[in-house]
């Protein structure tokens, strides 16, 4: 089996992507080649901007008649695969600078462990291109389990030591509540 075989629109929505990305730079000025830029300013969103890019594309090519199933399918792979995969580069790599951002000590293990658990949950959502039934159900689980476990943690955080960071208040702590919940209802849907 190759690799984009289980996912047959992969390529082309790749293909989609890089000539969105073209476009938006030729009409709007914007130097796609700075990638650091971009994923500096946007790179935490792009994960739920592909969810949305990718889900309509699907359902203008493929029909309506499944569109929950492709929802899902997308929100498992970009939404939570590839948001946590970029969670893990931040919290492995950049640990203390993440560190800071929430509002917590520079130099602690933690951001190690922590970039280690969204890396395996990242690989389960983006496996979930790949395969489906029961094996989105355990990333559901798990990922539900992690996330509103760490949503927990922030809440903690905000009312023992007055934490309002933004790393820890904003898109994160957010995304981290709904997400799960968003999961768990497209799954009971399909």
């Amino acid at each position: 089996m190759r690799f984009y075989e289980g996912c047959p629109n992969f390529n082309q929505k790749l293909d989609n992507l890089i000539n969105f990305l073209y476009f938006f730079n030729l009409d709007c000025g914007v130097d796609v080649m700075n990638v650091r830029t971009i994923f500096g300013r946007f790179g935490i969103y792009i994960p739920q901007a592909c969810v949305v890019i990718f889900t309509a594309h699907d359902l203008i090519t493929s029909g309506t008649r499944d569109w929950v199933r492709i929802l899902l399918q997308n929100a498992l792979v970009y939404g939570l695969g590839c948001q946590m995969v970029g969670f893990a580069v931040g919290h492995i790599f950049f640990g203390d600078k993440i560190a800071q951002y929430i509002g917590w000590n520079k130099g602690d293990p933690f951001q190690f462990e922590v970039g280690v658990a969204d890396l395996g949950i990242g690989v389960l959502g983006i496996m979930c291109a790949w395969f489906s039934g029961p094996f989105w159900l355990a990333t559901v689980v798990i990922a539900s389990i992690f996330l509103e476990g760490c949503v927990i943690g922030h809440i903690r955080d905000m009312i023992r030591n007055r934490n309002f960071s933004p790393g820890s208040t904003g898109f994160v702590f957010y995304w981290g509540l709904i997400s799960p919940i968003a999961l768990i209802v497209l799954l009971a849907a399909c």
